[in-house]
Order: C-alpha cells, then sequence, then structure tokens
C-alpha cells in the first residue's frame, strides 16, 4: 500500500454536491472524482492504453483526506457517533459529534475504545471544530475557504448569461498541509505508469477552473500511517463505494454502518449530466470488505461511454 501527498500551489474547486453548486467546496477529494482525473490524464498520456484501463484499472485508490506536516487525518468511522463520556464531560458531547477526521491515533482507538472521545483535548486538540488530533500542535487553520464573483456562462452556447452572477468558492490549504490518498497496484509497472500520469495532472491540475490556474499541486510519496489492507473480516473504506452484484449476499449489510451519498456532475465539454449514483461513503464499516464496481453513468444521447470508480479501498478495522 503506497502513500501519496499532494501539496497543492495553487488554490482549488472540488464541486460538493455535483449540481452547479459553486459556492462551496469539498475539502478533500472523493476517490471517484481523484480515479476520474488520474485516468483522463491517463487518456492524453498513453491513449492506446486507455480503453482497457477504464474497463480494468491497475490501480485502486482511496479518496485523499488532509494531512498537516507528519500527522495524517482519516475519515470518522460511522461507527463511532456514539460518544461516551464522563458526566463531567457531557457538555462536549455537541462538539465531538461535529468531529469529521481523527489522526491516524485517535482513529485507530475509536474503532475498539467506545471511550476514545475522552482522549481528546477541545482547548488544544481540535482544528476548525472537524479535525480532532492528540497533539497540541494543529494550525488555527488547516485551510481557508475563499469567494469570489462569477458571471454564469450558458453551458449549450458558452455565451456569458446577462446578469446572472453566482459566487465561486476555492480552497486554500496551509503551507505545510494538503491531502493524502492510499493506492494500491496491479504491479511494479503499473506503479511507474501511474506515477508518470500524476506528475502531469499536478501540472494540469485537479477539480474545476483549471484553464485559471486552479487545482496545481506538487506530490511525494508519504508514509502509510500505520494502516493495512482488509482481509475477510470488518473493514472501514476509505473511498466512495457502489457495491458489485457479488457483494450482495444474504446479510451483507448485518452489523455494518454506513452512510450514502448522491453522486452526479457535468459530462466536460458536453453540457450533459451523468446519471447519478448512490454510493457508500468514506468510514463505512461492513462486515467484510466489497470489491464495489466500476459503473457506467453515460446517457444515451452521448456517443462514448463514461464512468464512475465504485470500486473498494478497504482497511482493517483494527
Amino acid at each position: 500500500m503506497e502513500c501519496y501527498r499532494i501539496t497543492f500551489t495553487a488554490p482549488f474547486h472540488v464541486d460538493s454536491r455535483g449540481n452547479d453548486f459553486y459556492e462551496e467546496s469539498n475539502t478533500f477529494i472523493h476517490s471517484d472524482t481523484l480515479s476520474a482525473a488520474v485516468l483522463a490524464t491517463w487518456a492524453i498520456v498513453a491513449p492506446e492504453q486507455i480503453e482497457q484501463q477504464v474497463k480494468s484499472p491497475s490501480f485502486r485508490l482511496s479518496s485523499a483526506f488532509p494531512f498537516f506536516k507528519d500527522c495524517y487525518f482519516l475519515p470518522r468511522v460511522l461507527s463511532s457517533q456514539a460518544i461516551k463520556l464522563p458526566v463531567e464531560r457531557l457538555k462536549e458531547a455537541k462538539k465531538l459529534k461535529k468531529i469529521q477526521w481523527l489522526d491516524a491515533e485517535l482513529w485507530k482507538a475509536s474503532l475498539t475504545d467506545p471511550h476514545w472521545a475522552e482522549k481528546i483535548n477541545l482547548t488544544g486538540g481540535i482544528c476548525q471544530g472537524v479535525i480532532a488530533s492528540k497533539s497540541q500542535n494543529l494550525p488555527e487553520q488547516l485551510w481557508v475557504e475563499e469567494e469570489r464573483p462569477r458571471l454564469a456562462i450558458d453551458r449549450t452556447t458558452n455565451q456569458s448569461s446577462d446578469g446572472q452572477l453566482f459566487n465561486f468558492s476555492r480552497i486554500w490549504f496551509h503551507e505545510d498541509g494538503g491531502l493524502y490518498f492510499l493506492a494500491v497496484f496491479n504491479d511494479a509497472t503499473s506503479q511507474k505508469q501511474f506515477e508518470t500520469v500524476l506528475n502531469i495532472l499536478a501540472d494540469s491540475g485537479i477539480g474545476a477552473d483549471r484553464t485559471s490556474g486552479n487545482g496545481c499541486f506538487k506530490w511525494q510519496h508519504g508514509k502509510n500511517p500505520g494502516l493495512q489492507p482488509a482481509d475477510h473480516n470488518k473493514a472501514v473504506a476509505l473511498s466512495l463505494v457502489n457495491p458489485a452484484p457479488s457483494d450482495c449476499q444474504t446479510g451483507w449489510l448485518e452489523g455494518s454502518a454506513y452512510k450514502l451519498i448522491s453522486r452526479g456532475g457535468w459530462i466536460g465539454n458536453t453540457g450533459s449530466r451523468k446519471q447519478r449514483l448512490h454510493m457508500f461513503t468514506e468510514g463505512s464499516v461492513f462486515a467484510q470488505p466489497l470489491q464495489g464496481r466500476i459503473v457506467d453513468v453515460s446517457t444515451d444521447a452521448m456517443p462514448q461511454k463514461v464512468y464512475r470508480d465504485g470500486r473498494g479501498f478497504f482497511v482493517k478495522a483494527g
């Protein structure tokens, strides 16, 4: 399992809803968006390989999560929502329930220890209300969000729409922070090809408004935050997952804790929308890992096929 750290050299915008809601941007990158960006770049670098890569990619990616210096954060597992606190700390429950990201040490504790939240220091271990760490060295803000006014463009005519203004949100990360993701590959050759594509993607950018320089980054190898690939036992999803038919066996959801998200968006340079797809979110817990699948989300009006990567990236839950 390889780790890649992304340090942004420009702000980025990733649509958080997939329905033209530009006023808000995700602060992390879902696995399906990251995979699509890699494959779109792969089509430029090695067009002779893209047909096979789309059907069966030689890599499997997690979503891209925040980091600060050597502190890696992971999405809070859905099974940790019930918090046990001593009576004298009950007033802190609302603040603790808002936490979305845990450092690797707290994250591992949340899998097995019902009292894990007692280890959080609300005066020094919380950043922006959604990030928790046992470290006291978190910055005041790991990222900031800015909004800029924009004039709407009609996707069909490519002309400006008079008087239709909207705010466009962009995320700036702390100079010592950014995003990281985990990856597994079919073989060493696949990894080398992937890193070549990642170099090109870093220069061209990820997310919206790349023609204006948004989304550009530098990358380097990082350290695995102590995670192990899932076996046939209890597992946590670190990617979005759309289950394959073979995953949906009798009782497959027993003992699970999950949340669903609806994914949509536009098909680039077409003015057409992708079909919406429901997926399990990062942090979902299952009795065993799901294989997931790649789903055709193209429409009948499109001459080419468009796919969404719903393959699961799972790690051991404890």
